[in-house]
Order: structure tokens, then sequence, then C-alpha cells
């Protein structure tokens, strides 16, 4: 598999607080991601949720998102990059944010919802750091992880392992939790995205990766979203999971 660089600390494991100042526009505009945080926050609209934690909460653009959705609830943001964690306090005061590593601890409190998207994938132990996901849900636990091939950009981001459906569906189970709704989305624009991008995915990495996108590039990003409309739900590289107690 070729190797994507990316910022790396000295464990080999991707540093997530150099490469938050990295990913800029990429986390914004990257079509993957717009549709991502779209979804989630159209699953939990009919949950009308009081409380929100977002495990995994990186720069804040799923709060964000779900800020604007449900401006009365009260929010928390976790997550292991301590830098980032600093300067969403700064920049989103209308949040709590704690640092908290996921595969060895989580917060004492149990949360309405609790939203955890594209984080068990880069997790070693993801078996613990589901059961402190069981252990802070109040209502509901939303997760989104990816599922097919693992391609090379997304090992360079860290990824070490993609899921299947039924088996994640079963390690939710055996963790003791219910499932409400589980299914895949993304067929087929963004699975064919998925692999175009990883023809030569350092080249990819190195045109949208990193800083600003120009706009020839925001436009392209907005076309590529335009067009992820028209994904079949229940099939595809993503998988999102609602549970329950």
């Amino acid at each position: 598999m070729d190797r994507v660089e990316t910022p790396r600390d000295e464990h080999g494991l991707v540093d997530h607080d150099r490469g938050w100042k990295l990913w800029t526009d990429m986390v914004r505009y990257y079509p993957s991601g717009v549709h991502r945080r779209r979804l989630v926050k159209e699953w939990l609209e009919p949950l009308a949720p009081t409380e929100i934690l977002d495990v995994g909460c990186g720069p804040g653009h799923m709060l964000d998102q779900l800020h604007t959705a449900f401006p009365g609830a009260r929010f928390v943001g976790i997550d292991n990059a301590a830098e980032t964690v600093a300067e969403n306090r700064e920049r989103l005061p209308w949040c709590r944010f704690e640092a908290v590593d996921l595969s060895a601890s989580q917060l004492d409190e149990k949360f309405d919802v609790v939203v955890c998207s594209e984080v068990l994938e880069h997790v070693v132990d993801d078996e613990a750091a589901l059961h402190h996901l069981v252990a802070m849900t109040g209502r509901y636990l939303m997760i989104t992880v990816p599922t097919g091939p693992l391609f090379p950009l997304e090992a360079g981001f860290g990824h070490l392992r993609h899921y299947q459906l039924q088996d994640l569906v079963a390690r939710v189970e055996r963790a003791g939790l219910k499932i409400a709704r589980a299914e895949e989305w993304g067929f087929p624009w963004m699975s064919a995205f998925k692999r175009a991008a990883n023809l030569r995915p350092q080249a990819t990495m190195n045109g949208f990766g990193a800083g600003d996108w120009s706009l020839p590039k925001r436009l392209v990003g907005s076309a590529l979203t335009g067009l992820f409309y028209l994904n079949v739900l229940k099939r595809g590289p993503q998988i999102l999971l609602l549970a329950k107690p």
C-alpha cells in the first residue's frame, strides 16, 4: 500500500494537533465530510436532543452544524488533541471542551445524545473506546465509521481498520445497546470518488489536503458535494448507526 505523508508523532500515529492546522478547508469542504455532517443532523432531528456530546470533535465542524440545528441544546466536545481542545475553547465559547483519550478514559457523565463520527477507525483499542461511549450514553449513541476497502489516503489519515455493518451492529449490541437504525450510504458517487482520489493518493493530498482552497478547488468541491446528493441510501462506503440503552 502506498504511504501518504501526513503529520505523525514519535509513535508513528497521526498527530491531529498538527493535522487540524494543516487540513483546514479540506475538513470544511470535502464532500464526504459535508454530507456526513448533514446526515448526522438529519438522523438526530427527530430526537430533539437537549444535550450533545461530540466525541473526537477535532476543530468543531460537527458541533458547529449541530449547534445551528439545535440552538437550545447544551454542547460538549472531547478529543485527545489537547492543543485543538484549547483552541476550541477560545473559538467556540458556547461549547464545553475536554481533552480525553477515548481508548483510555471517559467523562464521568451521561449525555442525552453522544455522537462519535469517524473516530473508532483511528483508535488502537476500539473495543475499549466503544465501552466508554456506551458508558456516556444517556438516550442515544450515533456512530459513523467507514466501510469497504482501506485506501492509501485513509491509511494516511490514520485509519487502522474499516468496519462491516453487521459486525459493528453485533459489537454495539454486545456492548449493551439496542440498534435503532443502521445503514450504509454513499453509492455510487462517494464510492467512485474514493477510488478516483486514490489513483494518485499523494497528489490528491498535495492538491487538496493542506491550507485554504482556491476558488477552482472550491468549485470542484461544490460540484462533487452536489453530485453526492444522488447517492443511494443503504449502500456505499459510509456506515451510520443509531443505538440506545
